[in-house]
Order: structure tokens, then sequence, then C-alpha cells
């Protein structure tokens, strides 16, 4: 046998437990080692049974209790109403006796045997009849150990993949080390053998903790390795060494009708000078929501332009692509640069001044549709994306060519704000400018938890403010009834968009106009919707979280986000961010159905934070990043052990990543598992 051995051939599968162990995604010795648990219960920490039964305020649902104790007796009886079997036994240490009670598993009476010493883990409960506390349905083990709970199938157990791992110990010694030996004395690390084999049988808790840092630290260093080895692929090749005109720079300050802020200068002159080296700039510009990223790509775009060179932006949406054609029109329009815009609703380009001749704009703006263009853009200086998670890397990459011996600048931009820690692994590839400034006279979105007893005044306070002329967003977490699973009986009846548009359209604001938005509907459908709610053509938009990212409408004051709880702080903001855009006071109202303590918690940040960022980082202490943003962006931290909001372990990783990385060569397995780690991060 080998690692590569199909699991069937170990003993005690055959074909059928194989094809049920595959859908675990276990199919050869590999899969299987690698097969870690999702969690573990701890059998060490044993508590006295005196200790637990004279705790008479013991709730009846308390946490898992641990005890070691002898059994006195055990028996069987068969209830008479719903006709199944309870076994009864009383267990006992020194200190006093237990009731311990399980349901539908007679055989338990000729397993336990009076006499018997066991370890029982389960929760203690109050028993109404005999008016005493007794454990439930509890987990046994022969002995106080830390027991490795797998995922598990039909007829596939923990206890059953356990025993399968015993087999084959040996094949885990045949794993090789790829961490180089001056990396794990460094950090005190231990073998990759011992961690995978103290996951699967953890001899104490110190043990196990050690194993699993292990695989955490192993986690961010191969993804920030991945990010070194990229950035310094990119380094390899030369792109266009522009010419700064300082002057030209000035006077297109100069011609904006507002003024930069501190932070967008810093971003525009650390871009200009990337821009000016003949390596490839591969930058990130992370700024909050409204702090003006379009603006500061304008001025890196007019420096590539100016040089002779063409610019291309894509964008997720088409609503964005179109705010950005629009907003690049406006700036560049008096310099004499031509912008154009291409998307899925566009059969040809489309050319910001329409009686103009030109054929190929200088910037091209536009979605996914830039990648199916019939002619290649010819002379692409440097290539901006908007939100570039949300595209692959194959489609970014096809932007980003080498043509003539150049690789165009890249520019990456994101309203997401990111914590520093998060961000450096995700964006270990990247320089990192960051707007954590808003303009001077932005006034701030006025934040407030409305209780329910208030929403009718609510309702008032969005008809003053359509009186007024101003617009109002409603956002739901789901679109339609269908997508509603309730978890238990008691929960909450959740927000709809179909649903609410109906019950404001009829019901609380008649005298109203309604429009609804969902990512369901058709690009021009949505394009049309958002022009007119632009327009004042409605007074409301009902929206899903299609409205999160991009949309400038001046005129909208009011955004009222139901079930506020199911949303992350940096998704709230940048809600929050679609409001206050022009010279309105602006307001934010947050509902919820939630009774929990900490949801209020997170929630009540909102009413006293304004700044992105801080929100960010809040809300990743709170929840962490995979609720944070969602699903759509889990490849940034898809990771199994590693917790991206531990500082000291990412700054660890990332270091001897950056160590390690300019001589890669001299570590080929390290190289191969870089290698294996890309296909599961990219």
């Amino acid at each position: 046998m080998n690692l590569e051995t199909k699991v069937q051939f170990l003993h005690g599968v055959g074909p059928k437990m194989a094809e049920r162990l595959e859908k675990l995604g276990v199919e050869t010795l590999t899969d299987l080692i690698y097969d870690f648990p999702r969690t573990y219960l701890d059998y060490t920490k044993i508590s006295k049974i005196a200790e637990i039964t004279s705790n008479k305020t013991q709730e009846t649902n308390s946490n898992n209790q641990t005890i070691k104790a002898k059994v006195i007796n055990i028996t069987n009886r068969r209830t008479s109403r719903r006709r199944f079997t309870v076994t009864e036994a009383v267990v006992a240490d020194a200190t006093g006796s237990l009731k311990v009670v399980w349901f539908n598993q007679p055989y338990l009476e000729k397993m336990l045997k009076a006499g018997q010493e066991i370890v029982l883990n389960g929760k203690i409960s109050f028993d109404p009849f005999s008016h005493q506390l007794q454990m439930e349905s509890p987990n046994r083990a022969n002995g106080p150990k830390i027991v490795p709970i797998y995922s598990e199938t039909v007829g596939i157990s923990s206890y059953y993949i356990a025993k399968l791992l015993v087999n084959v110990e040996a094949q885990i010694a045949n794993i090789k080390e790829y961490i180089p030996e001056i990396i794990i004395e460094k950090y005190n690390l231990i073998g990759i053998k011992d961690a995978i084999l103290n996951l699967h049988q953890p001899a104490d808790a110190e043990t196990l903790e050690r194993a699993q840092q292990r695989m955490a630290f192993d986690e961010l260093f191969l993804f920030s390795l991945q990010k070194q080895l990229s950035k310094r692929d990119i380094l390899v090749h030369r792109a266009a060494e522009m010419i700064i005109d300082e002057t030209f720079l000035r006077n297109f300050a100069e011609s904006l009708p507002f003024k930069l802020t501190v932070a967008q200068k810093k971003s525009a002159w650390q871009i200009i000078k990337d821009l000016a080296s003949d390596k490839p700039m591969n930058r990130l510009l992370n700024g909050d929501v409204g702090s003006g990223k379009t603006v500061v790509a304008a001025f890196a775009a007019a420096v590539v332009i100016k040089n002779g060179y063409r610019v291309a932006l894509m964008a997720p949406t088409e609503i964005l692509a179109n705010q950005h054609y629009q907003t690049l029109s406006d700036v560049l329009r008096p310099h004499g640069i031509s912008v154009g815009l291409v998307t899925a609703a566009e059969n040809k380009i489309k050319i910001e001044n329409k009686k103009s001749k030109v054929e190929n704009p200088e910037i091209l703006v536009g979605t996914h549709a830039l990648l199916h263009l019939k002619d290649p853009i010819e002379n692409l200086g440097m290539v901006i994306i908007d939100e570039q998670h949300r595209f692959g890397v194959n489609q970014r990459n096809k932007l980003l060519q080498v043509k003539n011996g150049l690789r165009p600048h890249f520019l990456s931009m994101t309203a997401t704000p990111i914590p520093r820690t998060m961000s450096l692994v995700v964006f270990a590839d990247l320089d990192v400018s960051v707007i954590d400034e808003m303009p001077a006279d932005r006034k701030k979105v006025q934040t407030e938890i409305i209780e329910p007893a208030d929403r009718a005044k609510s309702y008032e306070f969005i008809r003053r403010e359509a009186k007024k002329g101003h617009l109002a967003f409603v956002i739901c977490p789901l679109i339609e009834e269908k997508e509603i699973v309730k978890e238990n009986l008691f929960e909450q009846e959740r927000k709809t968009v179909t649903k609410e548009y109906e019950k404001l359209s009829k019901e609380i604001f008649p005298d109203l106009k309604i429009a609804m938005l969902h990512g369901k509907m058709k690009s021009k459908e949505k394009e049309l919707i958002m022009t007119d709610f632009k327009a004042g053509n409605y007074d409301i938009l009902v929206a899903t979280s299609v409205v999160e990212v991009g949309i400038d409408i001046p005129n909208a004051t009011v955004m009222l986000i139901e079930d506020a709880e199911r949303f992350g702080l940096a998704q709230l903001h940048q809600f929050r961010g679609r409001v206050g855009r022009g010279d309105k006071q602006s307001y934010c109202l947050l509902f919820s159905s939630s009774n929990s303590e900490i949801a209020h918690q997170r929630l009540a940040f909102m009413e006293t934070i304004s700044s992105g960022f801080e929100l960010a980082e809040k809300d990743l202490t709170l929840r962490g990043p995979g609720q944070m943003y969602g699903n759509e962006q889990s490849g940034f931290w898809d990771f199994r052990f590693a917790d991206i909001s531990d500082k000291m372990m990412i700054e660890r990783a990332t270091e001897a990543a950056k160590d390690v990385a300019s001589g890669i060569e001299k570590y080929p397995r390290l190289l191969e598992k870089v290698g294996e780690a890309g296909k599961h991060l990219e």
C-alpha cells in the first residue's frame, strides 16, 4: 500500500463502504489521512458527581459534563405510551451517585456490567418524576481521553473512521516534511507527521493545540508564499515606464469640482510613482465607501493615456460599470480624453461623446464583456479592476497578458473594508494604498437601531423625506419566501423583497412610487430601474444586497435595513454608504427581529462608528471573516485551522513566507506543496 492506494482495499472497507466514504470526499489513503476531525469531545476534564448533584441551580440544558464512575445497576424498561426502550443506570464515584438514561439503545444493558468503570460525557437534566438530576444520552469511553468527531454520513460513523485510521498509521510515516527545517526551528513547530497523528489521536489538550497550531501555520504560510511567488513572477516582466508631467497633474487636480482629501492625494502619488517604474505596478486601492477611489484611479488613467497608452477598467456589474463610465467621462472630458463603455447590454462600444468619431477610446470601461470584444484592446498600458474578488483568476489574467514584451500595470480597487491582519494574508501579492478619509463636506449618516414599536414613526419619517423629493432604500436579506428555511418553530418571519414590496406599495405607501430590485432580474431591467430611481421616478427602492456596492444616488437620504442582524457590519456599512452621497443629511435605520444580546451589541457599533475599517475590525473579532463577508469571498479565507484574526500567527507565517520566497528553488518539496495548495486556495 501507498498514499495513493484506494481506501476500498483497506481491511474493513470494500466496495460498498468505499462508496459511502466517497460521499465524504475520501477516495485514497491520503484523503483519509487528511480527513481531519471537525471537532473533539474532551473526556479528560473529569467532574465529581457530588459537584454536579450539589448544583441545585443547574438549568435543564446545561453544558456537557464528564464523569468517571462505576456502574451500580442497569435495566431496560418499555414505555407504554410511545413504545420505545429506556435504558436506566445508576453510576457512582467516591463522592456520590447519579442516574443515567439512554433512549432506544437496549443493547447497553448487556454491554455495561455492574462494577464496570466507564467515562461518560453528556448533558445534565432535571427529571420531573424523580425530582433528581440525571445524565441524558451520554457518550461513553473506556478511559479519560480526547475523542475525535469526524464528518459522518449514512453507515459511516466517527468510530468507524477512527478504526480505519489506526490501520494507516504506517502510511503517515511516509508523509514527507515540506517546511524547511530552519522555519520549523525558528517558530518552534512540530513536524507534519506528529501534527497529523495528534490530530487523529490526541494524547492531551496541549498536544492537540500544538498540532492545530502547526496546521494553522501551514495554511497561512502556504497561502502567503503563493502570493509572494506570484508577486515575484510579476516582477520578472517589464511594463511601460510612464513619464510624469507634474504640471499636468496639478492642472488636473485644480480642474476637479471638489478638493482632494489628504488620503486621496497620498494614494494617487503612490500609484503614480509605481507607474514611473518599468516594473509592473501591482497595487490595491482600498477605500471606504464614498471616499473617492474612482477619482484617484482617474489620475492614474490620465498619466497612462498622456504617455500614449490605453486603459481598461473592469467592474463586476453593469450598474457599477455605468457609474464608473459617467464619473470618468466627467473628470477626463475637459482634458480631451475619450471614454468608452462596453457591457453585455451594449453590442458595441459606446462613446461618451456621441458626436465623437473616435473608434478606439483611450479608456474603456466595462463588465466581463471586456473579455469578449471582437478585437483585442491594443496598446494597453494599465488595467483597473473593481472588486477583483468577483472575477476569476483567469478572467483577470486575460486582460493582463504580456504583449510586445510589456505587461500592463495593474490597479485593483475595493470598497470592502479589509482589516489590516486580513490584508497581510489576502493581498500579500499586492502593494496596498488605503483611503481612510472622507471628503470634508460629507455629512455623517445618522444611524439608529429602531425598536419594533417605532416602526410606524419610521415609515412616517420616510414619507416626510419623500415629500422633500428625497429617495429611500429598503433592504431585505431575501428575495422571496421559498428561500426561507426556518431552523425552529419560534424563528421570526424573515423579510423578503417581494413580500415587503407588496406591503409597502399597497398598505404603507399607496401614495408613493415604489420599485423592486434583486439579483434574479435581467441586467437591462436592473439598469432601467436604477436609472429611473436615480432620476426620481420612484420614491422608494426595495432591494436585496444587489445595491451593496457602487451605486451613487446623491438624492437618496434614507437607508432602512430589515433583519439587520443577518448582515455583517462591513456589509451594513456598504449599505449605509449608498446614502449621504450628496449635501443632504442622511439616515440609516436598522430593524432587527433578533433577541440576541451579541446581535444588538454588533448593531450598536453602527450607531457610534462611521469608519468602515474600524467596523471591519470589530466584526472580525466578533464573527470571523466567513460570516463577515459571506460565501462570495470565501476563497480569501477558506482555511480549516487558521484564524485570520490571529495577528501574531499571520505575521509569523507572512515573515516566514518572505524569508523563503526568494530561494524557493532550494526546497523542491515545498514548491510542490505550494502548487498543491494553490489549486485549492485560488
